[in-house]
């Protein structure tokens, strides 16, 4: 209740009462497509292709089958027939009762989070994020030059939904729509203490690279583009995914890489590839693996790259298969030799022929 003129905050009310969840408690389901949510409209009897589109930035939504759409308010309003006031004191009320309840208990830790357990508007959230990176990529010369000077061709890049963080064009995109609360949550978006007290992006100037499951963005890895810069890879925080894992998984012949170009080579070169984005992964997060019988594990030739090939031989077997690259070589840089493919598959092909050797049973 408000105590000026107007007898709601409208406003507020929108805000407390996301327009996803309100839908949502109808027993909707809501499923994320691209920038927006969709859903079988409950206004009219919806059994064909779902007709309701959510938008959580706009906090709105749209049957274009009933040809209606709005705010939370306006949705009470058609589902519960009832009147903007009757509506706005609905929701008031249950603001009311949310404030009263006692607070003694201390708020429990943040718990760490998982990017593969994503909420309906922070998919949504991330796939716009995943869009405007996408597009920013293509109006950054600079950026797109150097993602080709690594090697990674232009249908690679647009399949694999590469991007870049130009610093601004995510945040001027998520202001216009009302996302920059939650974007900060995900980290998307830090607030830096200035005059401004402007939200910066943590991965400003880093070409991005996304993780995506059944089609939806949930994770950005992004590398600088400036030489010496530290750190060179900059990720969002929280329980690191498996870059590629729908590539391997289920795959019986995979390909292990290191670092973040050396999958995105391997992608190149069309094969099963997967990477840890470093040289450790904990064993509990390597099931999607068992069903492949060959494992080759393709890091960069130095000390650290031989150990990590060592660390995961222990954790998953004789399945590793270490392909061993030239001394100070990653897979990357062995992509942009001009002959670097064909060495690849001879080290591969090499290693295909002595495992049927070792399979042969002796005379």
């Amino acid at each position: 209740m408000r105590k000026d003129n107007r007898r709601y905050d409208t406003e507020a009310l929108r805000t407390c009462f996301p327009v996803t969840e309100v839908i949502a408690r109808y027993g909707i389901e809501l499923r994320a497509s691209g920038t927006h949510l969709l859903g079988r409209c409950p206004l009219h009897t919806d059994s064909g292709r779902p007709n309701l589109h959510v938008y959580p930035l706009t906090h709105s939504w749209c049957c274009y089958r009933c040809g209606v759409g709005g705010d939370v308010i306006k949705f009470l309003q058609l589902k519960e027939n009832i009147d903007f006031l009757q509506a706005c004191a609905l929701l008031d009320a249950q603001q009311a009762a949310s404030a009263s309840q006692p607070t003694t208990e201390k708020p429990a830790a943040k718990p760490r989070r998982h990017w593969e357990r994503l909420g309906q508007d922070e998919q949504v959230l991330m796939n716009t994020a995943a869009a405007v990176y996408q597009h920013t990529l293509w109006q950054e010369p600079r950026a797109l030059e150097y993602v080709r000077g690594r090697g990674i061709p232009d249908w690679l890049t647009r399949e694999s939904g590469l991007g870049y963080a130009d610093g601004h064009s995510l945040e001027m995109y998520l202001h216009r729509h009302s996302g920059i609360g939650l974007a900060m949550e995900l980290g998307l978006l830090k607030r830096v203490k200035s005059g401004t007290d402007k939200p910066r992006e943590p991965l400003a100037g880093r070409v991005v690279v996304p993780e995506k499951r059944g089609g939806q963005c949930i994770w950005f890895i992004g590398r600088t583009l400036q030489a010496g810069d530290q750190p060179k890879y900059l990720a969002l925080t929280g329980e690191r995914p498996v870059l590629g894992y729908e590539r391997a998984a289920g795959k019986q012949e995979v390909v292990l890489c290191e670092g973040v170009f050396d999958y995105l080579t391997a992608l190149s070169w069309k094969l099963a590839a997967f990477s840890t984005c470093g040289t450790q992964l904990p064993a509990g997060r390597l099931g999607f693996l068992a069903g492949a019988r060959v494992i080759y594990a393709v890091f960069d030739g130095d000390d650290a790259g031989r150990d990590a090939a060592a660390r995961f031989n222990d954790q998953l077997g004789s399945r590793v298969r270490p392909l061993h690259l030239p001394e100070s070589t990653d897979l990357n840089d062995l992509g942009r030799q001009s002959d670097g493919r064909t060495q690849f598959f001879e080290l591969l092909g090499g290693d295909r022929a002595a495992q049927k050797r070792e399979a042969m049973p002796c005379a």
